[in-house]
């Protein structure tokens, strides 16, 4: 089969409606139906890194070590958030320690957890415990972010 590239000047209409998008062109119409996606939300002004941090203090705390596997971190979160996706989580627990290998890939990033050789981590000795000293506001946040690009 051969394939030859072309292009045909066209003019039309897009309308959207509140679920539906309408494409005309000449006298041709198109309806896409969008359905509504029902999220996932972990609270107002909340983020996944709020539940690494949170659920890494947790696991600590019930183990009394503080040595983990993001699997572990993760299995706690779920606890918590039963409809938290893995991939999106461990994500957010390697964007959340700087010095693991692909931690330079995330745009967004916290300093929570140190990663250790054979996929261990463990929380940063400033986040261990939760007081009002080390609770992060939003400007704590865009200041580690801001950090973290330097």
């Amino acid at each position: 089969m051969k394939e030859i590239a072309f292009s045909i000047p066209l003019s039309g209409v897009v309308r959207i409606d509140e679920n539906q998008l309408i494409v005309t062109i000449d006298k041709v119409e198109t309806i896409v139906t969008m359905a509504a996606v029902k999220g996932f939300s972990v609270g107002e002004g909340r983020t996944l890194f709020d539940v690494v941090l949170e659920s890494a203090r947790e696991l600590v705390r019930e183990k009394g070590s503080n040595r983990f596997s993001a699997a572990e971190v993760y299995h706690k979160a779920l606890e918590r958030y039963p409809k938290l996706k893995r991939n999106s989580f461990v994500g957010h627990v390697v964007a959340s320690a700087p010095n693991h290998p692909s931690f330079k890939h995330f745009t967004a990033r916290r300093d929570y957890l140190s990663y250790s050789e054979g996929g261990t981590y463990r929380l940063e000795e400033k986040y261990l415990e939760e007081t009002p000293k080390n609770r992060l506001t939003g400007a704590d946040r865009r200041y580690i972010h801001r950090e973290a690009k330097q």
